[in-house]
């Protein structure tokens, strides 16, 4: 028998071509097989997620350490891990505005009348990757001393964290929003320093440091992602006034 894939020749008895590594489909084209192959293709669901899930809160040094020495089929790989936590976040983010109706943009801390400027969220998706390079940029410049992980393997690292991160907040977003009236804001603050103490417990597991060393960069890294989000902001606004999103007159007290 040849392969389907590159024509090769292959045994009977192979599972998958020793060329292209394609997998050898002796079966009749079904919707069960059609799901599986779905699953396994784009979001690698042979258990590996659950098991990525579980291990980077019990294990997390083992998963990301796992993947950089080469280690690619025990867990999933951090992009796709990456890519289904932003797709998730998007399609909580379109529950919480459309279906629960929580205001995403406003501040709970001021009087002052501010723009409704939830559509900031119909890009959440692309803000998420485009962001990513600065988590890595921060976290190995924090960790520099070490010498344990280059900025490639930061990424890699970063893609991990807020994957999971992304995951366990649909997780914990969907039902509290849904039966309870909470203020967005106020739980985003929360749930941002529960993100940072999450990322840097992982990398306190990987450069295997002291309690100290890890709240003093957990510290420094607040303040560096202090100044990115008031940059977004401000590249938030330009975006919005230029495109008619929102205006002067917004602003105005009424």
């Amino acid at each position: 028998m040849n392969c389907a894939n590159c024509d090769a020749s292959l045994r009977s008895d192979f599972s998958y071509c020793p060329t292209c590594g394609g997998k050898v489909i002796r079966q009749r084209l079904t919707l069960k097989n059609v799901v599986e192959d779905i699953s396994f293709q784009v979001f690698n669901l042979d258990n590996t997620l659950i098991k990525t899930f579980r291990h980077l809160f019990s294990q997390p040094q083992n998963v990301i350490l796992s993947y950089i020495r080469g280690i690619r089929k025990k867990y999933m790989n951090p992009i796709s891990y990456f890519a289904i936590g932003v797709t998730l976040s998007g399609i909580m983010f379109y529950v919480l505005r459309n279906v629960y109706h929580v205001s995403l943009t406003q501040n709970s801390f001021t009087a002052k009348n501010t723009p409704n400027m939830d559509y900031v969220f119909d890009y959440q998706g692309i803000m998420s990757y485009l962001v990513m390079p600065f988590y890595a940029l921060f976290t190995w410049l924090l960790f520099l001393d070490k010498k344990k992980l280059n900025f490639t393997e930061h990424v890699v690292a970063n893609a991990y964290i807020f994957g999971q991160v992304s995951l366990v907040q649909v997780l914990v977003c969907i039902p509290l929003f849904g039966l309870f009236d909470i203020r967005y804001d106020v739980f985003n603050y929360i749930f941002l320093l529960i993100m940072v103490g999450y990322q840097f417990y992982v990398f306190k597991r990987i450069h295997e440091i002291g309690l100290m060393g890890s709240i003093f960069r957990g510290l420094a890294y607040l303040v560096m992602m202090i100044f990115l989000m008031m940059a977004i902001g401000i590249l938030i606004f330009l975006i919005g006034f230029l495109s008619g999103k929102i205006s002067i007159e917004d602003f105005a007290p009424k």
